[in-house]
C-alpha cells in the first residue's frame, strides 16, 4: 500500500463518537500553544497543526489518561514497493476504553483501534513509557525545578533588558514557565521534549496544564 491508501483506511475506520467524547472529557484541562495556535489537543488535531510535534504532544497529553495507558515510539511504514520503503519516526498514544484498546495519534489526526493502527502502519516499536511515569516526572519537574544559572555580567544584563523591550509580554510568559528539555533515551518519560509548562497541581494530581511547544 502507498501512504494515501493507508491514511484512507484509517480515516474510513475512525473510532465512534463515544470514544471522542471520552477523550474530550479527559483532556478538557489541557491547553497547547504551538506557533500561532492555541487550544485543546482535539481542536489543534483537526487543524492539522501538531504534525512534527509528536514528542511534545504525546508527553503533554498522556498525563491526563489512566496510569496504565502508554506512549509508543518507533517507526510507521508509510509506503513500500520494490523501489521505495518510506518510514516515519514517530510517537503515539495507546489507551483502554470499555475493554477495547485504541490508538490516539493527534499529530496525524488519527483515532482508531490499536489493532488497526498496528496493521495499517506495520508499527516497529522502539520504546514505550506509561502515563504514570510521564505524569510523575512532569509533576516532579514542575514542583522541584532545577535552578537557572544567573549571569550577572554587564553584557548579559544588556541582552536581557534588550530582549524584554523587544519581546515584552511573550518573554515574561516564557520566563514564568517551567521549561523541560528531554533526553535521547527512547524509554524516557520526557523523550526529546522541549516544552514550557504552567500547571495547577493539587494532592499530587494535575488539575490544569498549559503546554507551550518550542523548537529544540
Amino acid at each position: 500500500m502507498n501512504e494515501n491508501e493507508r491514511f484512507k483506511i484509517l480515516k474510513d475506520n475512525r473510532a465512534n463518537i463515544e470514544v471522542y467524547k471520552y477523550l474530550k472529557e479527559r483532556l478538557e484541562n489541557l491547553t497547547i500553544k504551538v506557533v500561532k495556535n492555541e487550544g485543546s489537543v482535539l481542536e489543534l488535531m483537526k487543524k492539522h497543526v501538531l504534525k512534527g510535534w509528536c514528542w511534545q504532544t504525546t508527553e503533554s497529553t498522556i498525563v491526563f489518561l489512566n496510569d496504565n495507558d502508554y506512549i509508543e515510539r518507533g517507526n510507521l511504514l508509510f509506503e513500500e514497493d520494490k523501489l521505495l520503503i518510506k518510514t516515519y519516526y514517530h510517537s503515539w498514544i495507546n489507551f483502554r476504553y470499555r475493554d477495547m484498546e485504541y490508538t490516539f495519534d493527534p499529530c496525524l489526526n488519527i483515532l482508531c483501534t490499536k489493532k488497526l493502527y498496528q496493521e495499517v502502519f506495520e508499527t516497529e516499536v522502539r520504546g514505550m513509557v506509561s502515563a504514570k511515569e510521564v505524569r510523575d516526572e512532569l509533576i516532579d519537574s514542575i514542583l522541584n525545578p532545577k535552578p537557572k544559572k544567573i549571569d550577572s555580567s554587564p553584557s548579559s544584563i544588556f541582552v536581557e533588558n534588550f530582549m524584554k523591550k523587544l519581546f515584552g509580554e511573550a518573554l515574561e510568559n516564557k520566563n514564568s514557565e517551567i521549561t523541560i528539555i528531554g533526553d535521547d533515551d527512547v524509554y524516557s518519560p520526557m523523550y526529546r521534549n522541549s516544552t514550557g509548562y504552567k500547571a495547577e497541581i493539587e494532592d499530587g494530581k494535575i488539575k490544569k496544564l498549559v503546554a507551550h511547544f518550542y523548537m529544540n
